[in-house]
């Protein structure tokens, strides 16, 4: 009678380290699981923001056009069309939020030349020729804004299937002794909150002879 009592005590006993053992196994895999499945969403989120960061939210919409002096021989303004990128999310284009800088290879350099309010233009204009752009940007600080296009809701947010047209007077943004001339590389990049810079190089070709260009 001893010996079975004794049998069935040990056999609890037992028993009780068992659950023990598998209670504090199932706690073990539930934190490795939990961690598990953080560490993975975590890694999505760093995987999606360093692709939104890496990706330009946006891209050039046409060609690059350019009003010429052709007496002085010199580009006095240029127009670059730009537009969201395909799966981007809308761009605020409000000065000092989205930047720009522009360099032109030997002559100047500009960390930002987009700071003031008054450079985003967002309200429709009423014609879209380069000399009347480049006539409304020499009314602006430095000469430089940017403008939005006739699809513009009205405000300084560039969203999708809108465009803006980024327009740099160097006439009023350069000293009277400094022209952009033959040759001479512009570089502009502009900068929006969210994601890679937009770079746009050109370089200034030799015959300067008709008033619009087309630097492509």
């Amino acid at each position: 009678m001893k010996t079975r009592l004794l049998k069935g005590i040990v056999g609890i006993e037992a028993a009780i380290v068992l659950i023990a053992f598998v209670v504090v196994a199932a706690a073990l895999a539930f934190v490795a699981l939990n961690m598990g499945f953080y560490t993975t969403q975590r890694s999505k989120e760093v995987m999606a923001a360093g692709l939104a960061q890496a990706s330009s939210s946006l891209e050039l919409d046409g060609s690059v056009l350019a009003q010429v002096n052709t007496t002085n021989k010199r580009v006095e303004c240029i127009i670059i069309p730009i537009r969201l990128s395909a799966g981007q999310k809308e761009v605020d284009l409000t000065p000092n939020k989205t930047t720009i800088a522009l360099w032109i290879t030997g002559k100047a350099a500009f960390s930002n030349i987009y700071s003031k309010l008054a450079q985003a233009i967002p309200t429709p204009q009423s014609s879209y020729n380069v000399t009347m752009l480049c006539n409304t940007t020499g009314r602006v600080e430095n000469g430089v804004a940017i403008i939005c296009g006739p699809r513009s809701n009205g405000d300084t947010v560039l969203g999708p299937g809108e465009k803006a047209l980024v327009v740099v007077n160097f006439t009023r943004l350069l000293p009277s002794s400094l022209n952009v001339s033959s040759y001479d590389v512009i570089k502009v990049e502009i900068k929006p909150p969210l994601g890679a810079a937009l770079t746009v190089e050109r370089t200034v070709p030799a015959s300067l002879t008709a008033m619009i260009m087309d630097f492509g």
